[in-house]
């Protein structure tokens, strides 16, 4: 079977297509729930994608918003929830003759732990629909630099 070519090889194998879209499933699951303090709360099946950073001194959400300008999405922070939203109205007026692009709105939570983060400082920017929001640590979340001991 190894001199196959590769996708009659991968279609050789019975089972192969279940044990793909389980792998998908389980890793769609587990990829979903975040392993730092930084928890998705709520997400609707049209949400943005979200990466998040984590550096030294702050963690930082980058959310995909292509076509959405700063005056299109909405962040509000509360009891230590930080929502994502947008609301971007489809242009009714125009008539379609044929229809892809859908514009609809969205909304993402995230639990924040207000002992680590700096809530009140958090900032944001969009830049090539790419939305970041910055959130710095507070002072004594923020980790010693590694250092050298000298032995004596």
């Amino acid at each position: 079977m190894t001199n196959l070519p590769t996708n009659l090889r991968t279609n050789a194998v019975p089972f192969r297509q279940i044990d793909t879209v389980f792998d998908n499933l389980f890793n769609d699951f587990f990829n979903t729930v975040s392993r730092t303090p930084f928890n998705t709360v709520n997400q609707k099946s049209n949400y943005p994608r979200v990466d998040i950073r984590e550096n030294r001194d702050s963690v930082t959400l980058d959310a995909t918003v292509p076509g959405l300008g700063k005056d299109d999405v909405s962040i509000d922070y509360e009891d230590g929830h930080l929502k994502i939203s947008a609301d971007k109205q489809n242009r009714d007026g125009e008539d379609y003759i044929h229809r892809e692009i859908h514009r609809s709105a969205f909304s993402r939570w995230f639990s924040v732990d207000e002992e680590v983060y700096e809530v009140n400082k958090i900032n944001a920017n969009l830049a090539d629909g790419i939305l970041s929001i910055t959130i710095p640590k507070k002072d004594e979340a923020v980790k010693p630099l590694p250092r050298k001991i000298e032995v004596s």
